[in-house]
């Protein structure tokens, strides 16, 4: 899985070590009781139409305490650790921790996740993302085309009502959110600037949590290449 699609799921996961659980809340669009555990298969199609796939997990390990605050701690397969907290009015990722990192890292400010409650009509919000695709694959002399920068991503609920098919079976009554963004980023030398417009749509199924994502990132530049991306639950036990 391309380093940068790591550090960004769980944005959303955002997303083992499976331990004995009771069984989640049907309700809970998002459960974050320890011992749940997820596996998703994940899919990249490029331009080029070549595809990169694999398998992506998460689990609940347990809570911990940061800055006086209660935090629901989710470990992916590449050991990273993502800090997730639930107020009133949301779920929020409040800092993440990599192997190589001794303390978890705030996010200034948290990252909304998912609101609450979540039978609000046309809830809208906004949070702070990065690219699951582009990818540079060819050099560059501009010093700015070597990062991609984070991004502001503009979220509504558009549905309450879906119904989603995957390897993991099939859930009704899904939340449907879709996210709309516009990425500017040094592209190549001969275009230079481009506004790239990234689009998501996710699926949250009441008692289990996300069970699909999809992703476009369009952009086929010599500096930097884009694409579709297709996450899928496999999996889900406690």
């Amino acid at each position: 899985m391309p380093r940068l699609l790591k550090n960004a799921l769980f944005t959303l996961l955002v997303l083992g070590i499976t331990a004995c659980s009771t069984e989640p809340d049907a309700t809970d669009y998002f459960p974050l009781d320890k011992g749940l555990s997820w596996r998703y298969h994940y899919q990249l199609i490029t331009p080029s139409d070549k595809q990169k796939q694999g398998i992506y997990t998460v689990t609940n390990i347990g809570t911990t305490e940061i800055n006086n605050q209660m935090m629901s701690i989710r470990r992916t397969n590449d050991n990273r650790d993502y800090y997730l907290m639930r107020k009133t009015d949301g779920i929020y990722r409040y800092a993440s921790r990599t192997l190589f990192e001794t303390h978890p890292v705030v996010d200034d400010p948290p990252r909304m996740v998912l609101p609450l409650p979540t039978d609000d009509s046309d809830r809208r919000w906004s949070s702070t993302t990065t690219s699951y695709v582009i990818n540079m694959v060819g050099p560059s002399t501009i010093v700015s085309a070597n990062a991609i920068q984070d991004f502001v991503m503009n979220y509504r609920i558009v549905s309450r009502d879906e119904t989603v098919e995957v390897a993991a079976g099939k859930f009704e009554n899904c939340l449907l959110v879709e996210g709309e963004a516009t990425l500017t980023m040094f592209a190549d030398p001969l275009t230079g600037y481009q506004d790239i417009p990234i689009k998501t749509r996710e699926w949250y199924a009441p008692g289990v949590g996300l069970v699909k994502l999809e992703r476009t990132e369009p952009l086929d530049a010599r500096v930097f290449k884009g694409g579709r991306y297709v996450f899928e639950l496999v999996e889900f036990s406690w």
